[in-house]
């Protein structure tokens, strides 16, 4: 447990570690908006932000932002970097789940299956109620989920390496682990090698994950009672809807408000 809580006191190596196609997904954020936006998208709130790399890109082109996230360092860090850009973003510390901001929002995001952490269809209700409060009416809601193709793959692993300044940043990523298919949770495992002006150092994180499909998703929002579904995709790629995607990595959906 110490290194965990050692992992997430540094906020800089997160923003390293997983500086992983960005531009790509902001560039789809903003096909999006222009698409399927009910007037034009001017205010863009990222929920559970992390280190601002969303955030951040989106600023830069001209959005206004804010964000939210669980962790106060994450918050800090993303108003020290913002501000060195000259960026003043609304930024709060808050649970996805129960939230309030001080004015709508004309669009929503929730990015690198940060969702997965709400473990229970009710968290799940209570979190995309707690979206629609922030938006304005006819406001989108775009968010990306995690899918496997069946329980039976064996658990998923991705390995790579950052590098920023100093600073070298080895990431092995595994998901799919210890299945519970009745909850359908599972467990995922994060080893981070830092190697650090000479020195090295290792990090292990591992928290559990809600695996929602995309059946499932549509019903939750229907329960919600407060978003309309209006498409998902695959990978990011805006040419490619889900359904006619083979073996999707990454389902991409877009709900507007009611």
């Amino acid at each position: 447990m110490k290194k965990r809580q050692e992992f997430y006191s540094h906020p800089e190596y997160y923003d390293i570690a997983f500086d992983l196609n960005r531009k790509k997904e902001c560039d789809f954020l903003a096909g999006c908006f222009a698409r399927y936006g009910r007037g034009r998208v001017r205010s863009v709130l990222d929920i559970a932000c992390g280190t601002g790399q969303h955030l951040i890109r989106l600023a830069r082109q001209g959005y206004d932002v804010g964000g939210l996230d669980l962790s106060p360092e994450n918050i800090a860090y993303v108003r020290a970097k913002a501000r060195a850009e000259g960026l003043r973003p609304h930024l709060i510390v808050g649970d996805m789940t129960r939230f309030m901001v001080p004015r709508p929002y004309d669009a929503a995001i929730c990015m690198q299956d940060s969702m997965g952490h709400l473990l229970t269809n009710e968290e799940i209700i209570h979190h995309l109620q707690a979206v629609a409060r922030s938006l304005r009416p006819g406001g989108l809601y775009i968010f990306d989920r995690l899918i496997p193709n069946h329980w039976s793959n064996p658990a998923s692993r991705w390995a790579w390496t950052k590098r920023r300044g100093k600073i070298t940043i080895r990431t092995t990523f595994l998901t799919l682990r210890n299945v519970d298919p009745v909850r359908q949770l599972c467990r995922e495992q994060i080893r981070f090698e830092v190697s650090e002006n000479g020195t090295r150092r290792i990090f292990h994180q591992q928290h559990p994950s809600r695996v929602v499909f995309p059946q499932e998703l549509r019903a939750l929002v229907e329960c919600s009672g407060v978003f309309d579904f209006v498409q998902w995709f695959s990978n990011f790629d805006i040419r490619r809807p889900l359904d006619q995607a083979r073996a999707p990595l990454f389902m991409v959906t877009v709900l507007r408000k009611k």
